[in-house]
């Protein structure tokens, strides 16, 4: 008998606990929710409080000139704290075609908005029916439980619409008009033709890119005969080899080797080249002034 009551016990604790962890995850509400209807001649103004779940008192009718706009703010019905969204929309459904999804501005603080403008509506209203029952959609992922709050009816004015647009499986078609269309034909261009340069415009710049070689070379055929070669000394050639280890080292730096992996051997190079460098400038100085050269 003790051990049935330790059961019951156990199992009316766990059911506590699953009641409260239900529970402890919130919903997405509003507060401060107002509905402001203004004109240019100030006729149709009104201003309307909301209070979830109750919509609208009356249907809205706007005229060409007016302005919808829907403020409120984002909470947790739970905490009461404002939250943000990630996802807010104005869910204007046509009872007759198609709906539109217009999103809401929301601030950081939870404060959202969204106008409606007739003198400069959005173009997703215009090719509808005018007439719309309005839904209110909040959803925070899984953090916190979604919204879909109906606000209630709304109607733009016929003179902002534009003609439905037809669909081409619209039946019957209007006089003289085919119940088929064709389709644009889609033209796609795999791979444009490479371009080509004249021959022409190839042999001028030919011989332009050629001009100073052929140049140097007429120059250098009188130049030669009058030189004196003479083969530098050693530490020349160690002085060359030395660079050349230098750009090896940051051909090497450029493939694959850190910054800190190429300082070390860089400044070792460096301190051999200035030495060597200055070894075969004095010994090509001693080489001019045995010649005659001026020192």
């Amino acid at each position: 008998m003790l051990a049935f009551f330790r059961r019951v016990a156990v199992l009316g604790l766990v059911a506590a606990l699953s009641a409260t962890a239900v529970s402890a995850k919130g919903a997405l509400g509003i507060k401060a929710a107002k509905v402001s209807i203004t004109s240019s001649n100030g006729i149709s103004d009104a201003t309307y409080t909301l209070k979830e779940p109750e919509p609208l008192p009356n249907p809205i009718t706007l005229t060409e000139q007016s302005i919808f706009k829907l403020a409120f703010t984002v909470i947790d019905t739970a905490t009461g704290e404002s939250v943000y969204p990630q996802q807010a929309h104005l869910l204007l459904e046509d009872p007759k075609g198609d709906d539109v999804t217009l999103p809401l501005s929301v601030k950081g603080n939870g404060k959202a908005q969204i106008t409606i403008n007739t003198a400069k509506p959005h173009p997703a209203l215009l090719p509808t029916h005018g007439k719309f029952h309005l839904t209110l959609l909040l959803s925070s992922l899984d953090a916190l439980t979604p919204l879909a709050y109906p606000l209630g009816e709304l109607t733009i004015p016929d003179s902002i619409l534009k003609p439905l647009v037809r669909k081409r499986h619209d039946l019957p078609p209007r006089q003289g008009e085919p119940a088929f269309q064709a389709e644009q034909e889609i033209v796609h261009t795999f791979k444009e033709e490479e371009k080509t340069v004249g021959w022409t415009k190839s042999g001028a710049g030919v011989i332009i890119t050629l001009a100073p070689w052929g140049l140097l070379l007429a120059l250098l055929s009188r130049i030669f005969p009058s030189l004196n070669f003479q083969s530098p000394p050693v530490s020349s050639y160690v002085f060359l080899l030395v660079l050349a280890a230098i750009e090896t080292l940051i051909f090497v730096y450029w493939v694959g080797l850190k910054l800190y992996q190429l300082l070390p051997p860089l400044i070792a190079l460096s301190v051999i080249a200035a030495y060597t460098g200055v070894v075969a400038l004095r010994e090509l100085r001693v080489r001019r002034l045995k010649a005659g050269g001026a020192p």
